[in-house]
């Protein structure tokens, strides 16, 4: 067997999700997102909520030796983009996937005629405003969250925007 023939599994393709990809999508998310159950009791996302989002926007996937390791939500409104639910294996985390992610992701909007990115951050979550300004983005104000299911303590979203 040639070294041509192996794929290098750091090179995989980033694809859109389809249904069938829902429940990896649901364990992907619920396992990076552990970290905030210090704020919040319940899983971050369900079968449902995947299922809604994919009808409003895209995940798009990376898997390695086929097991998905990152994703990353899209949605696209005229000419700006969401991003949601960057998510990458805890294991894996630290590795490059989430730089990648974004750089798919702002591809992605960039392809679809978008000018901006936007995002939401948890202000609990203090580590993920440096990380997200380091990518270019800006505070651009906050939000209240239209429930608090799950919350433990008040929360409130950062939003964050980057020219494309």
């Amino acid at each position: 067997m040639s070294d041509e023939a192996v794929p290098n599994p750091t090179r995989e393709e980033v694809h859109e999700a389809t249904t069938s990809d829902v429940s990896n999508i649901v364990s992907l998310i619920n396992h990076a997102f552990a970290v905030e159950r210090f704020f919040k009791n319940a899983d971050r996302t369900d079968p449902e909520t995947v299922h809604q989002n994919m009808n409003e926007g895209k995940f798009l996937l990376l898997h390695q030796n086929n097991k998905l390791v990152a994703c990353v939500f899209v949605k696209i409104t005229d000419d700006r983009a969401y991003l949601g639910t960057l998510s990458v294996d805890p294991a894996q985390q630290k590795s490059g996937l989430g730089r990648r992610m974004m750089a798919e992701a702002e591809a992605y909007a960039r392809a679809a005629g978008c000018k901006a990115l936007d995002i939401r951050i948890i202000n609990l979550r203090a580590e993920l405003a440096p990380i997200y300004r380091k990518f270019g983005f800006v505070e651009t104000g906050t939000e209240i969250p239209e429930s608090a299911k799950g919350f433990t303590q008040p929360v409130q979203f950062i939003t964050m925007s980057k020219a494309l």
